[in-house]
């Protein structure tokens, strides 16, 4: 799935299936990595930035939690967002509409149109 799909998935998961909490420490978490990760050159330099600014650490602090009660938090949350992902993956059905659209609407070798249609 491509990107842009798989983003819109996610936030549409985690605004359902997760709890107000849930969302906040995951984005939060996310949000801190992704920064660590625009500063890092290479994987072997996000783990040290990782290791020398602990962003689990601080996550866990502001919600008062000690670190591997944090991370236990983390990995149920991944494991709900992956299961209801699959979940959905496994029960959309992706009709390619393209060229139906494309005839009708606009000509533009670039773009593609899916109906999905869920069970």
């Amino acid at each position: 799935m491509e990107s842009y799909l798989e983003k819109k998935l996610l936030e549409k998961v985690m605004s359902r299936f997760l709890s107000k909490e849930e969302q906040l420490v995951y984005e939060k978490v996310i949000n801190m990595e992704n920064r660590i990760s625009e500063k890092a050159s290479t994987p072997e330099h996000f783990m040290d930035l990782l290791r020398v600014e602990s962003p689990h650490q601080h996550v866990a602090e502001a919600f008062e939690l000690s670190l591997p009660e944090l991370l236990k938090i983390l990995k149920e949350i991944e494991e709900k967002i992956e299961k209801r992902t699959e979940q959905i993956k496994a029960e959309t059905q992706w009709m390619d509409c393209t060229n139906v659209v494309s005839a009708a609407f606009e000509v533009n070798n670039n773009r593609k149109y899916f109906f999905t249609e869920g069970r």
